[in-house]
């Protein structure tokens, strides 16, 4: 038996318009709006475009690559507002490959699969902590801890003491100058832990914290 559709030149035909067709389908291109590589913990957004005359489309997203795309359900993690896509606090399992599509109820009823973006995710620079003069310091002495962030510049310091995740304030026992806490006139009750973290005004607005630095009074 044969169908109209799956016939010679029937076939031919059919295969022919579907193909005509689909190339009319409207194109989509992803961009990212935050600018790329993207750190840890920042809030990305990926705007999808559909080149079309038509209205009221609907924006579906995807992740993965060509032959292991998952379509992305609403969380808390991703949320799609119209044609964008906002990924909060990124880590390193967002850095993948994006797409996006739109659908419809009147014809043309979908979009194209838009070409894939890679989003590239990197961890905040690293910080680290160091004491002088060196462990044990003497009650009554000056003691400095100096925050040094791998990269990047233009950095204000944060510091830290205790479990309790204490920030210290500038005081006449502490101040900051720069990268450097200074304690004046240590005493047992600065026998602690502290650390830092980097803070600024562009991108990477943070640094990680520091590993704990354990300062020993005797």
């Amino acid at each position: 038996m044969c169908y109209f559709v799956t016939c010679g030149r029937n076939r031919q035909r059919f295969e022919f318009l579907t193909t005509r067709l689909g190339k009319y389908l409207p194109t989509s291109t992803v961009t990212v709006i935050t600018n790329n590589p993207v750190f840890t913990g920042e809030t990305v957004n990926l705007k999808c475009v559909i080149k079309s005359d038509h209205r009221n489309w609907r924006y579906e997203w995807y992740k993965g690559n060509t032959n292991n795309r998952v379509i992305l359900q609403t969380s808390n993690h991703f949320t799609v507002n119209r044609d964008t896509l906002t990924i909060r606090g990124v880590n390193e399992s967002d850095q993948d490959h994006y797409w996006c599509k739109g659908q419809r109820d009147g014809r043309p009823q979908s979009s194209h699969f838009s070409s894939e973006v890679y989003l590239y995710v990197k961890d905040l620079p690293t910080s680290t902590v160091t004491v002088t003069p060196d462990n044990p310091v003497f009650t009554g002495e000056t003691v400095n801890l100096k925050c040094v962030t791998e990269s990047h510049s233009d950095w204000r310091y944060e510091w830290y003491k205790g479990t309790d995740s204490v920030m210290l304030q500038t005081s006449d026992h502490y101040t900051v100058n720069r990268n450097t806490l200074t304690i004046r006139g240590a005493t047992e009750s600065d026998q602690d832990q502290y650390w830092c973290k980097g803070q600024r005004d562009e991108r990477p607005k943070s640094s990680q914290s520091s590993s704990k630095v354990s300062l020993t009074v005797t």
